[in-house]
């Protein structure tokens, strides 16, 4: 996986040498992670080299990706537009924010649509998404991250992000440093487990301006930048991002060892198998060996209870973490449990 996404988010990604065989074992954790676009980029533009038959579900996501986007584009505009009407300004995250980075906006598939708004609009944003026409779009503005981890307010961010063009319309974006750092921390706090991710923060890192502040994007609080600055050494060290000039240069080299593990463990089974949610899908049958089943799939790997202690990215055991995270999340189903046998 990591070598068939090295450098796929680059108009001219390197020369690709992978035989027949993996490229059709790979084929199918590319799909299931969302970079099958990706995938077929790198295999299609690497030096030439011929197309491999046999990859045909990874073109054909790559065309359901292109039409996907151009139809998000488009609403986009419509949620900017509905919003904007209604007196909020939102930004948007992740998504098309960082899909313009690519060579191409399919080659980073988007689901819902990630707006941020200031927490004084947000009740209006709710009720302006819910009336149609604008029902219609997906969109998500609850954002863990942004509440997590953020050193800004909303005006903060708000003034250090900028306008971008879309089909006409203005389309407020983060700043160059702050999505940079909002990509690091989702992915950490999601433990990593997607691939397209990593590429994510790598398009980012390369496609950064020349003025880039490095101290506004690692901020204040100095675990958080160590956090931002591993990721970077893992865009390096799994997938040939350029790191140099960067406060992440030879950091790969001194990454701890369950950290890069534990990502490529997480990438050979893309969908995540330890969902922080399992309570909603206890109910009345808490007691039945699936759910226990269930909370073995979800023991939160090393990435993810790391973040949510506040850890810090070291050579010590992550037992201790892992079992915090689990008690934490024990407790919070105790305290859910009587609301969920009454369901």
């Amino acid at each position: 996986m990591a070598a068939v996404l090295a450098g796929a988010w680059r108009a001219s990604p390197p020369n690709l040498e992978a035989t027949t065989a993996d490229l059709a074992a790979t084929a199918p954790l590319l799909v299931e992670s969302g970079a099958a676009a990706l995938g077929w980029w790198r295999i299609r533009q690497s030096g030439g080299q011929r197309v491999p038959s046999g990859l045909g579900q990874l073109r054909a996501t790559y065309l359901r990706y292109a039409v996907h986007a151009a139809e998000q584009e488009s609403e986009i505009v419509g949620v900017f537009n509905a919003l904007r009407s209604s007196g909020v300004k939102p930004i948007l995250l992740k998504g098309w924010a960082i899909a313009r980075s690519y060579p191409e906006s399919g080659l980073r598939p988007s689901g819902d649509i990630d707006l941020y708004v200031s927490p004084e609009q947000y009740a209006r944003a709710k009720a302006v998404l819910s009336t149609r026409p604008s029902s219609v779009y997906s969109v998500d503005l609850d954002h863990d991250t942004m509440t997590r981890f953020s050193e800004l307010t909303f005006e903060a961010l708000y003034l250090r992000s900028q306008l971008v063009n879309l089909d006409g319309a203005e389309i407020r974006v983060p700043g160059a440093e702050d999505h940079l750092r909002i990509l690091c921390l989702h992915m950490l706090k999601h433990g990593a487990w997607r691939p397209l991710w990593l590429c994510d923060v790598a398009a980012a890192l390369e496609s950064r301006p020349q003025n880039f502040d490095w101290n506004r994007c690692l901020g204040k609080h100095g675990t958080h930048a160590d956090w931002v600055v591993c990721t970077l050494a893992l865009a390096d060290q799994l997938l040939g991002a350029e790191t140099k000039g960067t406060p992440a240069q030879g950091r790969g080299k001194t990454l701890p060892d369950w950290l890069v593990s534990s990502v490529l463990k997480q990438w050979s089974a893309p969908n995540p198998p330890n969902l922080p949610l399992f309570v909603d899908q206890v109910g009345k049958h808490w007691w039945k060996m699936e759910t226990l089943r269930a909370i073995r799939q979800r023991w939160p790997n090393p990435i993810q209870a790391t973040v949510d202690a506040g850890g810090s990215f070291n050579e010590r055991s992550r037992l201790p973490f892992q079992v915090l995270d689990c008690v934490l999340r024990t407790a919070r189903l105790c305290r859910q449990l009587p609301g969920l046998l009454r369901n």
